[in-house]
């Protein structure tokens, strides 16, 4: 609990410390956004369990604000948002205040060739179906929500990085950051909590053969460590080449390849293993726009504790119909294998989105989920069988209010 606290501190002091900064340069602006959303929804499988599955209807609801602040020097952003869900039958399921999601940033121009950057994503106790009804990247998810769902508990996860990217003159760049990643889990069957994290730092160099293609180097390094029984720290050392393309104005693309070798802790020897990630995005008839990425990279692979690495493929497409009506369709694929855990989670679906006015819009959608889990049971979610597949279907129809409440600029 007091690391909870301290992150939430610190999120806050560094909002609140660049802001101040800022207040010396022309042209500042201060938004202030308070949001709510409001979703019925039907699941099938409540929660998501190969056995004794049930479905029930139920409300998920989200209360926030989102503020930013923007100069000459700097972008700063701070989102806040809490969860309540209410089931008709399940009531033992009902929670309220019980989950958060904190994520803020900041973009630092330090120089015409030097920018920083910050951001740190917080999600805490959010049950599944929270997850699954709500969140802003279902249905492709990511691999941390991915992680949370797999655990099919009141997991929580917290991201920070920090990168800083420096342009050299002469076609080249380069690009140095750092990165934590915690999570915190509930055993199963009233075990005692688990908490998992790693810890790396990344250097690269790049090259810009034309504007549109450049081609680069570097290394990665991870710390994996946990509190659970049995599980030694385990170290991956990652040197890659990566290129960058954009044959097209409206095309891009970024892949990186290389070797993962691994060591672990009171073992001898290593694990090489290939590894590399790549992403495309692809914008058509100035209404479309579609993402897809892909790879396999070192990760934990259970909340609970186990360290491997994950396969994934995501993508999503976004079509405006028109101004105001917007159609979504997404899924993503993760596969998670580490040390007595192997995870499969598999996630698609389809939406509309109709923005009413510039605070309201209203929105429906169809997501589905699969997860499958084989290993050992300190690692298995509760209410699973090893090696079957749990299959949910979640119908939402919703609205989301966001209205831009304070406005404040000065010289």
């Amino acid at each position: 609990m007091m690391m909870r606290n301290l992150q939430s501190i610190l999120i806050l002091a560094m909002f609140f410390t660049f802001a101040g900064l800022g207040a010396a340069h022309a042209e500042n602006l201060f938004r202030f956004y308070p949001e709510a959303q409001i979703n019925g929804f039907y699941g099938d499988n409540i929660p998501i369990r190969t056995n004794n599955g049930e479905g029930d209807f139920g409300t998920a609801g989200v209360a926030g604000f989102f503020l930013d602040y923007t100069s000459a020097a700097r972008y700063v952003t701070l989102h806040y948002d809490t969860f309540a869900q209410l089931f008709l039958q399940h009531h033992s399921l009902d929670r309220a205040g019980s989950g958060q999601f904190v994520y803020a940033s900041d973009d630092e121009n330090l120089s015409p060739t030097t920018k920083l950057h910050f951001d740190d994503f917080f999600y805490r106790e959010a049950p599944a179906v929270l997850t699954i009804t709500t969140s802003d990247t279902a249905p492709q998810f990511n691999s941390g929500l991915a992680l949370i769902l797999l655990a099919n508990d009141q997991a929580s996860i917290n991201q920070f990085k920090t990168t800083l990217w420096h342009d050299w003159g002469r076609r080249w760049t380069s690009e140095f950051w750092l990165h934590q990643t915690t999570y915190w889990a509930n055993g199963n069957n009233g075990s005692n909590n688990r908490t998992s994290y790693y810890q790396g730092a990344n250097g690269s160099l790049d090259y810009h053969l034309t504007s549109r293609f450049s081609l680069g180097a570097g290394f990665q390094f991870f710390d994996f460590r946990s509190t659970a029984s049995g599980l030694p720290g385990q170290q991956t050392y990652w040197p890659y080449l990566r290129t960058t393309w954009a044959p097209m104005e409206n095309v891009y693309f970024e892949g990186m390849v290389g070797v993962v070798v691994t060591h672990t802790q009171g073992m001898s020897g290593e694990q090489t293993n290939p590894a590399g990630t790549g992403q495309i995005s692809y914008n058509f008839s100035q209404r479309g726009r579609v993402s897809i990425f892909g790879g396999r990279e070192p990760e934990v692979t259970s909340a609970f504790g186990s360290v491997g690495e994950v396969s994934s493929v995501r993508g999503n497409l976004l079509y405006d119909f028109t101004q105001r009506l917007t159609g979504t369709a997404g899924g993503g694929f993760y596969e998670l294998d580490g040390n007595g855990f192997n995870g499969k989670f598999i996630s698609w679906g389809v939406g509309l989105s109709d923005r009413v006015n510039k605070w309201l819009s209203v929105n429906t959608r169809f997501i589905q989920v699969r997860s499958n889990e084989t290993g050992s049971n300190q690692f298995l979610a509760s209410g699973t069988r090893s090696g079957q597949w749990a299959v949910g279907n979640y119908y939402v129809v919703g609205l989301a209010v966001s209205i831009e409440a304070f406005r404040w600029s000065w010289q």
